[in-house]
């Protein structure tokens, strides 16, 4: 049932394009003949017929005219069908033209082929502006069968204008606009489409209460995080949703949809705007290997390698249900392209295996133990996975001749008091003793949160919020900078096209964010409270914790880079032998099953960090 509903309106438009070369066919003739049409036409009327009908199903194939959404037929809908009738008359041209050559006869007479042409566009256009009537007034029904919610829109601008005459552009709701707000004085008392711009902010909540409005829509695609919460606080004490219309991401209001407020709007920052010619003379035609790449931000990197034209991308992980799922979403749009390997960084035979089987040209690195608490209680495994397992592949990577490689670095990395962020320092340090041994460009990009990444604090408040609370906060003054999963892929493709070896690249992330916050703010895109419906509980800082993250070490020298919103750090100076010798002696610490001894090499590297294990033991020293 469902392939015939979609295979009926290209049944019908076939059917009408028949129709149409009949009677342009039948009337080109008689405009010609006006004393009648020669027998001669008469007897061969049917083969005509179907050598014309061939000749316009083929060019509208050719140009996709029935594949086409006729119901929402636009201007270039319409060209695109006046270029395949063109064609046609192409087509028939030389196909006269070769009847006189060796006939010396003529099929038609010329002024018949206009005439059919010009009857041929017309009839073509109204039977599509009926498929297009047809979708409007479907459209229309299914929405009158619904009743209109009373809403105010917020921004007078294009795209409330825009809103107001299509009536809920993409909205599955019959929307009736009751007032507009404004910010812009000079707009006040004016009329969008006969409804009234009422005033500026200070008139919401006084017009959501005198409309009965249900919704407000926000429709100011460049709305910052500041704006949506101020509304947002005004309708809660009213009970009324809020929504918006429009992003930075539309190109245009026909491109914008009336959507849900998420917390990524809250956390509004400017966009990172890729170099995408660099990006894509960096990943065309590449072999590229991600390490991790069932997580969320290895698999966001795998899809936007894909998009950007490499030729291969190899999924590396250790989970297989992760793999088996990435494996199932790349199916769908890159067939043949990808190739899912399951194995360890910690495993030097298997890396092996994987390099000499696909030989990569670029690397990114992004398979890590990152949880921080969780690491306070296994450090072994932290330093094992993320700084033996960074020395496995990078050093598989140069002995294979890789490109580039790119490691994900933290913003943890920075002043690190744990043994998470001492791992990743440690990491970065591995990259800039790497990259001038070999032929391949060592670098790692360092950023702070990912929103939504596995173990990020989101998923976790949306768990504790559906089930009533409390959200557990673990200090009042907890900050951190916080992305979006795209946005920071975004970052390490970019830096990876810049790098030349042996920098750190980090993001302009703005400003950090509270995570109490952040807290309320989920709290109230649920449709709650906070405090009210749902409390916030401290708990206290955890083992490893810091109220606090930086993104740059005091002594390291920031550079912007021709993209604003990435900057560079140039390496800072250390004592790459003992870095080195101590790294050595961690392995043998580590086979010892040492902790103290393992806490203190860390130390000397990292000199920030100080376990509470390292710590207990110097105190009663």
């Amino acid at each position: 049932m469902r392939t015939f509903k979609r295979v009926l309106p290209m049944l019908l438009i076939l059917l009408w394009d028949a129709v149409s070369v009949a009677l342009s066919l039948y009337l080109a003739l008689r405009l010609v003949y006006l004393t009648g049409i020669p027998n001669f036409y008469r007897t061969y009327m049917p083969v005509f017929m179907v050598g014309l009908m061939a000749i316009v199903v083929f060019f509208n194939l050719l140009f996709g005219c029935y594949n086409r959404v006729w119901a929402s037929m636009s201007f270039i809908d319409i060209l695109t069908q006046a270029t395949a009738v063109f064609l046609d008359l192409c087509v028939i041209f030389l196909v006269d033209f070769g009847a006189r050559t060796v006939s010396g006869q003529a099929l038609f007479p010329v002024n018949s082929y206009i005439i059919w042409t010009m009857t041929m566009l017309i009839l073509s256009i109204i039977g599509r502006g009926f498929a297009r009537l047809f979708g409007t007034v479907k459209t229309s029904m299914q929405k009158n069968r619904l009743p209109a919610i009373p809403v105010v829109v917020y921004g007078a601008g294009e795209s409330g204008t825009y809103l107001q005459n299509t009536g809920g552009n993409g909205s599955t709701d019959r929307l009736r606009i009751c007032a507009f707000i404004d910010d812009n004085p000079t707009l006040h008392g004016r009329r969008v489409g006969g409804v009234k711009i009422v005033g500026g902010f200070d008139k919401l909540g006084e017009t959501v209460e005198k409309t009965g409005a249900r919704q407000v829509i926000v429709a100011i695609p460049a709305a910052d995080r500041t704006l949506l919460q101020n509304v947002m606080k005004v309708c809660k004490k009213r009970h009324c949703a809020v929504r918006r219309f429009g992003t930075l991401g539309d190109a245009s209001p026909s491109d914008m949809k009336v959507s849900d407020i998420h917390l990524e709007d809250l956390l509004h920052r400017d966009s990172v705007q890729l170099n995408m010619s660099m990006v894509q003379s960096f990943i065309k035609d590449k072999v590229v290997l991600v390490s991790g790449g069932a997580g969320s931000i290895g698999s966001e990197l795998c899809r936007q390698a894909l998009r950007f034209g490499c030729r291969s991308v190899v999924v590396l992980d250790f989970n297989e249900n992760g793999l088996f799922h990435i494996g199932n979403e790349l199916e769908e749009g890159f067939h043949g392209r990808f190739h899912l390997r399951l194995g360890s960084i910690r495993d030097p035979g298997r890396l092996e295996e994987v390099f000499r089987e696909f030989q990569p040209e670029i690397v990114f690195h992004a398979a890590a133990h990152k949880h921080v608490p969780m690491m306070e209680q296994n450090p072994r495994e932290a330093i094992k996975n993320n700084v033996f397992g960074t020395v496995n592949i990078a050093r598989t990577a140069a002995r294979f001749g890789v490109k580039k490689f790119i490691t994900i670095s933290t913003d943890k990395a920075v002043n690190p008091t744990n043994i998470m962020g001492a791992s990743k320092r440690i990491t970065e340090l591995i990259m800039q003793m790497a990259d001038p041994r070999s032929q391949t460009e060592f670098a790692a990009v360092r950023f702070g949160n990912v929103l939504g990444s596995n173990g990020s604090v989101v998923p976790f408040f949306r768990e504790q919020i559906e089930k009533g609370g409390p959200v557990t906060v673990t200090h009042p003054e907890m900050r951190r900078y916080f992305m979006t999963i795209p946005e920071a892929c975004q970052l390490v493709l970019e830096a990876g096209a810049m790098a030349a070896g042996g920098e750190i690249f980090v993001l302009d992330m703005g400003e950090p964010v509270l995570i109490s916050d952040l807290a309320r703010d989920m709290i109230r895109l649920s449709g709650l409270e906070p405090d009210v419906d749902v409390p916030i509980v401290y708990t206290g800082l955890r083992p490893g914790e810091k109220l606090f993250e930086e993104i740059s070490l005091a002594d390291e020298d920031v550079d912007h880079t021709a993209n604003r919103k990435i900057m560079v750090m140039k390496p800072v100076e250390f004592d790459r032998q003992a870095v080195a010798g101590a790294v050595e002696q961690m392995e043998e610490a580590m086979r010892r099953r040492d902790d103290a001894a393992l806490f203190r090499l860390v130390e000397r590297v990292v000199p920030t960090f100080l376990h509470e294990e390292a710590a207990a033991e110097g105190e009663e020293a």
